[in-house]
């Protein structure tokens, strides 16, 4: 049986099409389909299908779709495999496994500079294509997989283009370019290459328009000006540097492109994830970064190029751009840590890594260091790097870690973004031509709006009580003179077992100054850590719930509301979750069903999982916080409140239980 997808979804039995069903069931195998023989898990396939309005009979629903599409597909094809469902299919026969296929294989000739090979690949590939992928569905995880698929489509289309011009078909290509730049208006790719082809076909001025239109409506849409690789394109045609062939010339050979990884995308909730693997070496690595740094700009500096390659010959390493930053699509408003958490773990399933190294830089410390607590089990080690618990002053905590002054007026501007390096790297901070590059590296990363919203919530992050239920091996490094040293040393203090590590140096950027005593002591710390499956406790958040009498319906409504919000029973008026988020959404909707019968405790904290069953610190105080609780209330520790920061959630302090906060 063949699965087509680049187009409208369609199943062949030899010629014939096999009539699939409704909507949802389609949308379901088109689910699995483009999971490529993983598993997903009935709770990620409910998400998947229905986003927020989760009808209570999904799961029943899902199971029925499963049961019909067995009877359609061909024996043993869709497969129980917990914690959900997988399609046991020959990848030769899914036509997005072959899209893939073809296109590394023409990349791969682009590359070794056989554009002929190259050109005879790419062809084939963009032939797959029907119409519009997943243009049928409307289902939360089709229109971000839609714009992934059409975003390889586009780019396989400038790879052919780029093997035609190779083999000195550019005055053949113009036409077909125009049409494309006028599609894509901020593509740049397209762009210069519609450039080089005006320019070897004897129409230099045109070239050199084309450039002045895109530079113009760059400065006018985004504020930002083109890269740095587009502007020496620009000023070679303007020399008519031979190196770019003679204008006139009909047969000229194209330098390879530059083999950095290709960019996938990944669903988490609803929103893609832009990342990138690299390297394959024994132990996995996730690469965290801080603030609004991206992976894929970064390639473009020597520095950065250079700290992911040397990562990549320790380890396998996963780059990604946290949601609302770099590629990953924007959201509304920032997201909070367990959303981020929900982020590394889609990148890890989809790159098929079980347990990895987390590094976390800066800001992407806490993060990294909340997973390392929640799911010790995917957590092979923690790598802190100039980093922090919490930025400002509290009570037995007087670190204050300054915060650059960012507007949306001069976001991006050299001027502003001198101080952003001054802080960062000062060693180059009189380097105009770096300090430039940063400033244009950090517009792409974000828009002066979500930068000023992701520097406004990692001023409210603050996992300090997280650090003492840390278990995985974990290495806290800073240099000695950087901005973040204390942040950092005080972290490394407090989790247990932690070898802290201070460097010479002023810059706070890891690949900035002594890039190699970084990575070598981060290597020597990988080489020690074990294969053992990491400590029998995680950190959990807890809600218990307080219902006089027997309270059948009360109870049942508990337990109906736990697979809305990924929650795991405890006992029958307890569960835990993997965040604060999602159980204060959780305790919310019980409190909708139930009314003032109820009283509900949440307490995020050490949680000992064994036999199935739970106990612990974030038990006993969720269990306590209940007990005090109003009627009808939702009372919250103050580690809930923290770590539910950038939430949105309202969170009022308890006007009867000091220290206490009550959901509204």
């Amino acid at each position: 049986m063949q699965f087509r997808l680049l187009g409208p979804l369609e199943a062949l039995d030899g010629e014939e099409s096999v009539a699939l069903g409704p909507p949802k069931q389609r949308a379901l195998l088109a689910r699995l389909l483009l999971a490529e023989g993983r598993t997903v898990g009935v709770d990620q396939l409910v998400d998947d299908l229905w986003g927020e309005d989760v009808p209570d009979s999904a799961v029943k629903m899902i199971q029925i779709h499963v049961s019909h599409l067995r009877r359609l597909l061909e024996a043993d094809t869709l497969v129980t495999r917990a914690p959900g469902y997988a399609l046991d299919i020959d990848p030769e026969t899914f036509d997005v496994v072959r899209f893939m296929r073809l296109r590394e294989r023409g990349r791969a000739a682009l590359a070794s500079g056989d554009p002929a090979a190259a050109a005879a690949a790419l062809t084939e590939a963009l032939s797959l294509w029907r119409g519009s992928a997943l243009g049928e569905f409307s289902e939360p995880f089709a229109s971000l997989q839609r714009a992934h698929l059409e975003e390889l489509h586009l780019s396989c289309h400038e790879d052919q283009i780029e093997a035609g011009i190779a083999v000195g078909r550019h005055a053949d290509l113009v036409a077909e370019l125009e049409l494309l730049v006028r599609a894509h208006p901020l593509r740049e790719r397209l762009r210069g290459q519609l450039m080089l082809a005006l320019y070897r076909s004897g129409r230099q001025a045109e070239a050199l328009d084309a450039y002045r239109q895109f530079r113009a409506r760059l400065d006018e849409e985004l504020g930002i000006e083109p890269s740095p690789a587009l502007r020496e394109l620009e000023r070679r045609i303007l020399q008519q540097d031979t190196a770019l062939g003679s204008p006139q010339a009909e047969q000229v050979t194209v330098p390879p492109l530059p083999a950095h990884p290709d960019v996938h995308y990944v669903t988490s909730g609803d929103v893609a994830i832009a990342y990138q693997v690299i390297g394959e070496g024994s132990v996995d690595i996730v690469l965290v970064h801080g603030w609004v740094c991206g992976f894929a700009a970064g390639w473009e500096r020597r520095q950065i190029a250079g700290f992911y390659e040397r990562l990549a010959s320790i380890g396998r390493v996963m780059l990604f751009d946290k949601r609302g930053t770099g590629l990953s699509d924007r959201v509304q408003g920032v997201a909070p840590l367990e959303e981020r958490m929900d982020d590394v773990r889609a990148v890890m399933d989809a790159a098929g890594s079980q347990r990895a190294a987390l590094i976390g830089i800066s800001e992407g410390g806490p993060m990294a260091a909340l997973f390392a607590a929640t799911y010790p089990e995917r957590t092979a080690a923690l790598v802190g790097i100039g980093t922090f618990a919490r930025r400002t002053p509290a009570p037995g905590y007087s670190i204050d870690i300054p915060r650059p002054h960012v507007t949306r007026e001069s976001w991006g501007t050299p001027t502003a973004m001198r101080g952003y390096v001054a802080e960062r790297a000062p060693s180059i901070v009189d380097d105009e031509e770096a300090v430039r590059w940063y400033s244009w590296y950090l517009t792409r990363g974000a828009s002066p709006g979500a930068a000023i919203a992701l520097q406004a919530m990692n001023s409210e992050i603050d996992v300090r009580d997280v650090l003492p239920t840390i278990g995985v091996p974990t290495l806290m490094l800073y240099r000695a003179q950087e901005y973040m040293r204390e942040a950092t040393r005080y972290m490394g203090e407090r989790i247990p077992g932690a070898r802290v590590v201070e460097l010479a140096g002023v810059d706070h950027l890891p690949w900035e100054g002594d890039q190699d005593a970084v990575l070598d002591e981060i290597e020597r710390f990988l080489a020690t850590v074990g294969d053992d499956e990491g400590p029998d406790h995680i950190v959990a958040t807890v809600v218990t719930m307080r219902v006089a009498g027997d309270a059948a319906r009360e109870r049942a409504v508990f337990r109906n509301q736990l697979p809305r919000f990924r929650g795991t029973a405890i006992s029958d008026t307890s569960a835990r979750f993997d965040g604060p988020a999602r159980a204060i959404r959780c305790a919310r909707a019980i409190v909708e069903r139930t009314g003032p019968d109820v009283r509900l405790g949440l307490h995020t904290g050490q949680c000992v999982v064994s036999g199935g069953q739970a106990g612990g610190e974030a038990v006993a105080v969720s269990q306590r916080l209940a007990d005090v609780a109003a009627p009808g209330e939702i009372l919250v520790s103050s580690t809930v409140r923290d770590l539910a920061a950038g939430s949105g959630i309202s969170l009022a302090a308890s006007s009867a239980e000091p220290g206490l906060f009550v959901a509204g």
